[in-house]
């Protein structure tokens, strides 16, 4: 199966560009508080300069209201929010539920919608995401044993990701502060070689039985 891959915190059409052609399948836009985070004219260049790309919306507290408005607008293809685990759904974009914090729920509890979508981040009490921490993969192992559709982020870079691709096998990675050389300003020589150990980790991992 091929790993899914999100590079996070684009803030600029150039670094869009240059991330799509190297094969990211998903770019992830900050519109919550964050050092990251574009405004209506950034997003719009960027959705300009990659019209066919895969867009995700990151939020954090942010309720429908502002959510649904924002993914019409920049034609987004999913939303990554916070805290809608009973909520209904909006018309047109995925969501992508984020579970993040001091103490991660029992996977069993989470609700097994078909084709839901979870992404597990790093917690840190201050910052929503971009910490440079890495996540629970042992919990991460739990839950894509038990059927979970789970992106993992936190604290990933070229180097670390091949174990966890080889050894978790999640449905999708996410990466954003190990592939920077500031907030928001990514490195694509570390962009490029991050997606090419996914998909070297891709071609090694052992197929499911």
């Amino acid at each position: 199966m091929k790993t899914r891959i999100k590079i996070c915190g684009v803030t600029t059409a150039e670094d869009a560009r240059a991330i799509v052609a190297a094969g990211a399948d998903f770019l992830g836009l900050v519109f919550t508080e964050s050092p990251r985070r574009v405004d209506r004219e950034q997003a719009r260049a960027i959705r300009a300069a990659v019209p066919d790309a895969d867009l995700v919306g990151v939020f954090r507290d942010e309720g429908p209201d502002v959510v649904e408005p924002l993914a019409a607008e920049f034609g987004l293809r999913a939303v990554q929010v916070a805290g809608w685990l009973d909520r209904e759904p909006p018309v047109g974009p995925e969501v992508w539920h984020v579970l993040r914090g001091p103490a991660l729920p029992d996977v069993a509890a989470l609700p097994m919608v078909p084709l839901r979508t979870y992404l597990l981040d790093a917690y840190d009490p201050t910052r929503p995401g971009g910490t440079g921490v890495t996540a629970d993969w042992d919990w991460a192992s739990t839950a894509i044993r038990d059927g979970i559709r789970l992106f993992v982020a936190g604290g990933l870079t070229p180097t670390n990701v091949t174990d966890l691709v080889r050894d978790v096998r999640p449905y999708g990675v996410d990466a954003s502060s190990g592939l920077e050389t500031a907030p928001g300003t990514k490195d694509l020589e570390k962009v490029r070689a991050f997606i090419g150990a996914v998909r070297a980790a891709d071609r090694e991992r052992p197929r499911r039985s």
